[in-house]
């Protein structure tokens, strides 16, 4: 069909140097139980919507790697897609959906699942259309500037002097929880706020000029710093460049549409193990962002060849250049879902990233008010990591 763009053929050799633990996973179960005639009747549907999800990945040795329509008889090339749907505990129906990194990015999971969705639930007219496959982004032409999607322009949110304790300051009627700590098999942990915890969060971060990521990546970023010993961090932000490119109008929701931006980051810490730039915690999230909007602005889309994309790849691996936090932050997922939010009854998604070093990937997302943070790490220090999150989204004045 088509070459992969830069961007795609970077997240495929990365995906293929993790022996194929580099995608995403989404997870979302809903109310009763679809038999299985039903369940296959709409993937059928969803797969003629989206051709998209017939290409397999081929690589052709000097021309690099290639999309092609998957063909009958044994399969070519490597598949992109898997689907479990079981039963819970609840008698809920939960679906798992595995995707190849170069087809979907932690952006547009929402908008690759509710076709799906439309589907299992018949939709009128909503499966009779095919998107276009997404293009070819090298071939595009690059707009620089936009929303950095990093810092938090303009004066600060209203203020919220104290984030815990006081009269009224616990859970009660209206108001959300901490909804804990989900593990499942090696895709890492995902911790949950419930709405209330989640406005309160977002306002404590607003009154301080920060983002909900940005703080949490700077926690992380500080506790990667003395796990390793190291005075810098490398913060890797996923950033969606649907909208900079001048024929917007032809990228496709569903697809791999994005910029990573990298930056340096000196680390603090706290008490006797303390590692690096020193200072409050609340300015070094501010400086953090600083970095990041600039490099973002700077950023501009490479056009590689394919074998120095592989070797880029591997460079990295290799070069032990330290620890590296990807942090994407998809917002909210009830609009992508349309009017299937309501059937949804819960929804993450976990990007994969980590195998057995100090390297992670950081998750956001919101549904229904209430804040997902899916933390996928290596190596023994994920205890660690979790606490602090957890200690960070639920008592953000003690940090």
């Amino acid at each position: 069909m088509r070459r992969l763009s830069d961007t795609e053929a970077t997240f495929a050799y990365t995906h293929a140097l993790m022996r194929g633990r580099g995608g995403l996973t989404t997870s979302f179960t809903m109310d009763g139980v679809f038999s299985p005639e039903r369940v296959e009747a709409a993937v059928e549907l969803w797969l003629r919507r989206l051709p998209l999800l017939s290409l397999r990945i081929e690589d052709t040795g000097g021309d690099g790697l290639w999309f092609r329509r998957g063909e009958p008889g044994p399969p070519t090339g490597e598949r992109l897609w898997g689907l479990r749907v079981g039963r819970t505990a609840q008698g809920a129906t939960r679906f798992s959906l595995g995707l190849h990194p170069a087809i979907c990015d932690g952006h547009s999971v929402g908008r690759l699942v509710r076709p799906l969705l439309d589907a299992l639930f018949g939709v009128p007219g909503a499966c009779t259309g095919e998107e276009e496959l997404p293009p070819d982004t090298d071939e595009l032409t690059y707009e620089s500037g936009g929303v950095c999607g990093v810092c938090v322009p303009g004066p600060a949110r209203r203020a919220v002097t104290s984030y815990g304790g006081g009269a009224g300051a616990g859970p009660g009627p209206g108001r959300g929880r901490w909804t804990g700590v989900v593990r499942e098999g090696g895709e890492g942990v995902t911790l949950a706020l419930g709405p209330y915890e989640t406005r309160r969060l977002r306002d404590w971060c607003g009154a301080r000029r920060l983002t909900v990521s940005g703080f949490l990546a700077t926690v992380l970023a500080d506790a990667f710093a003395r796990e390793s010993g190291r005075r810098e961090v490398t913060v890797a932000r996923s950033v969606s460049l649907r909208r900079r490119y001048a024929e917007r109008a032809l990228i496709s929701e569903p697809g791999c549409v994005l910029g990573v931006v990298r930056a340096r980051l000196r680390a603090g810490g706290s008490g006797r193990d303390a590692v690096g730039a020193g200072g409050d915690l609340v300015g070094r999230a501010r400086g953090h962002a600083e970095v990041l909007c600039s490099a973002g602005r700077e950023w501009r889309p490479e056009r590689r060849a394919h074998t120095a994309i592989r070797r880029a790849v591997e460079r990295d691996a290799a070069g032990g250049g330290g620890p590296e936090l990807r942090v994407t932050d998809a917002g909210s997922v009830d609009t992508a879902l349309g009017p299937h939010a309501g059937r949804v009854t819960g929804f993450r998604t976990v990007v994969a990233r980590g195998d057995g070093t100090l390297d992670g990937a950081l998750h956001l997302s919101s549904f229904k008010g209430a804040l997902t943070v899916a933390l996928a790490v290596g190596g023994p220090w994920a205890a660690v990591a979790e606490r602090e999150l957890s200690d960070a989204m639920m008592s953000p004045d003690r940090r």
